[in-house]
């Protein structure tokens, strides 16, 4: 990518959300920033999820996953979703479960459980169109984002 759009590009603000997802007999959990609404009726978000991760092929696989919605003082806690071993990623994190059977971390602000109906390649990355299934709002808060993340997320990683 021209470095002069991409200079542009990080201008952009998003929030930094926990996608998590009950796959291969544990729980995973990836850093997302590329997450929006894209309908209201039905309700629908999109997920962009880079080819090379392991949660795309494990959302693909479990056509399932929860949006949790962190909150600005959760940049130390996130920090175990970027470890190497998937399956280590939700030690000593309290979470309990949506009704579709996803992990919630406890600390978020709420969550949204989505059902995948369907993806588009996107270049590198996978458009999850999901339909929101159920979600709660636990408590009110400050959404996390870019701006307290302190970077933004280039696609090159």
């Amino acid at each position: 990518m021209e470095r002069s759009w991409q200079d542009v590009l990080d201008k952009f603000h998003y929030g930094i959300y926990l996608i998590t997802i009950a796959a291969d007999g544990g729980y995973n959990g990836m850093v997302a920033s590329w997450v929006t609404q894209c309908s209201h009726e039905p309700p629908l978000v999109t997920v962009a999820v880079r080819n090379n991760r392991l949660s795309r092929s494990q959302i693909l696989s479990a056509g399932k996953f929860a949006i949790n919605v962190l909150p600005q003082d959760a940049l130390g806690s996130i920090k175990k979703f970027k470890l190497p071993d998937w399956k280590k990623r939700f030690d000593r994190v309290e979470f309990g479960f949506s009704p579709h059977g996803n992990p919630v971390i406890e600390s978020a602000l709420g969550y949204l459980d989505c059902e995948v109906e369907r993806t588009l390649d996107a270049g590198d990355h996978t458009l999850f169109i999901s339909r929101i299934r159920a979600g709660e709002l636990h408590r009110e808060g400050e959404p996390l984002t870019t701006d307290e993340y302190g970077s933004v997320y280039r696609g090159d990683k």
